[in-house]
């Protein structure tokens, strides 16, 4: 993130990960990424639906 930031001056950063993904979602959420919303029952996957969680991050944020 930091060449995202500091190179490209990129003033946010998001991502979409699906809510079964906990590793991700662990990792993202240690990175700094705020959870911004969720889109409720988006995958159909082995019998269950699941949600998609939207996350992101502000350069501010970031830079601390």
């Amino acid at each position: 993130m930091t060449y995202a930031f500091l190179e490209m001056n990129l003033h946010r950063i998001s991502l979409r990960v699906f809510s079964f993904n906990h590793r991700a979602v662990h990792l993202y959420e240690k990175l700094g990424f705020k959870h911004e919303g969720t889109t409720r029952q988006y995958l159909f996957r082995n019998g269950n639906w699941h949600d998609l969680l939207h996350k992101g991050i502000l350069q501010s944020e970031f830079l601390g």
